[in-house]
């Protein structure tokens, strides 16, 4: 009988353990796209001060001419820029250093690339989307294409209300992109194709908006934060539409800010981290910071490197999404540690008893 019993639970836990999703091992690194050196530089999470990079991508068989927006992606050990000057999008092994070659690269007439600036990674979709500012679209790949793709899906036409879009953010949760264009932020279903009117944008006087860069979802605390040329970081409701104020405004000398780029948000740790090109430095704040705030710490110095840095991303496993709250995966009850040793001692304690677990 026990030897069945251990059996039985050794089943039940690969079962277990089968179906959880899988997830990357943080690496807690910072990844910055530098226009002024065409490079990429890489930080400790945490650095603050005049601190030297751990790693830097840069030279002629990089492929790198004018490096832009960046993303990354810890599931499957990549990272993958998209480059302005060259209409292409370069995929990178994570740890890649030096005058290292990408593993493989978008580009070609087929891809619909015109002036690319953001890229956003969707890890549930397996896909990359990017704004091409050159010709007022946003276009959308499978995560592994690789030459002369044509693009899964384009958002273009004089529906879409795009204008000059520079900023990307994916919202897995609830299946929509935030972009950003000059003075909006316009909104549409995570697979939307075509001539598409947005869902919803975020326009007007009221808003604050001035110049955005990127506008960056908060899926966990349901914001929005949009790095403005003001210089100034605003938050709005992740539902927001029309001519609505922000919720709180991140502006002021004690900022240090002065022209912000395409921010990362950990929601981890709670922090804001905003590459800003017009000082050479990356300034980190409280995810709820308001008003004339000064950063938490400040990564700036001759020795960072950093060389009018204009997008970041982080390498750090975010915080997980909310569980779904219909279909069939709401149904499946989640099984913890505490809920795995209780079914060992059932089971080897001689019997089969039923167990009713409760929904976390």
């Amino acid at each position: 009988m026990a030897t069945r019993s251990l059996r039985f639970v050794a089943v039940v836990a690969t079962v277990l353990v089968i179906g959880l999703p899988r997830v990357a091992a943080a690496q807690n690194e910072l990844f910055i796209t530098n226009v002024g050196s065409t490079s990429v530089t890489v930080y400790p999470q945490t650095a603050n001060g005049n601190v030297a990079a751990t790693r830097t991508l840069s030279g002629a068989a990089t492929g790198l001419a004018t490096p832009e927006g960046i993303a990354v992606d810890l599931a499957n050990n990549e990272f993958f820029v998209v480059d302005n000057g060259t209409n292409s999008i370069t995929a990178y092994a994570l740890t890649a250093a030096g005058n290292t070659p990408p593993l493989r690269s978008i580009s070609g007439a087929a891809t619909g690339l015109n002036l690319p600036i953001a890229i956003a990674l969707d890890p549930v979709n397996n896909e990359l989307i990017v704004t091409n500012p050159g010709n007022n679209s946003v276009t959308v790949y499978t995560r592994t294409a690789n030459g002369n793709a044509a693009p899964l899906r384009t958002i273009s036409g004089a529906a879409t209300l795009l204008g000059n879009p520079v900023g990307a953010s994916v919202d897995t949760v609830n299946d929509e992109l935030y972009i950003t264009n000059f003075n909006t932020i316009t909104v549409y279903a995570r697979t939307a194709n075509g001539n598409v009117a947005p869902l919803r944008m975020i326009s007007g006087a009221a808003t604050g908006l001035n110049s955005p860069v990127k506008a960056t979802v908060d899926t966990v605390n349901n914001e929005l934060f949009v790095s403005n040329h003001t210089p100034s970081i605003t938050v709005y409701a992740r539902s927001a539409n029309g001519n609505v104020a922000p919720i709180r405004t991140i502006a002021g000398v004690a900022t240090g800010l002065t022209t912000p780029g395409g921010m990362a948000l950990d929601t981890v740790n709670d922090e804001l981290l905003v590459p800003d090109y017009g000082n050479n430095s990356v300034r980190v704040f409280p995810r709820s910071a308001s008003g004339n705030v000064a950063p938490l710490r400040a990564l700036v110095g001759a020795a960072t490197g950093l060389s009018v840095p204009v997008f970041a991303a982080l390498g750090t496993t975010a915080a997980p999404p909310p569980p779904p709250t219909s279909g069939p995966a709401a149904n499946v009850p989640t099984l913890g540690i505490g809920t795995l040793a209780a079914l060992a001692l059932i089971v080897l304690g001689g019997g089969m008893v039923a167990v009713r677990t409760r929904r976390a």
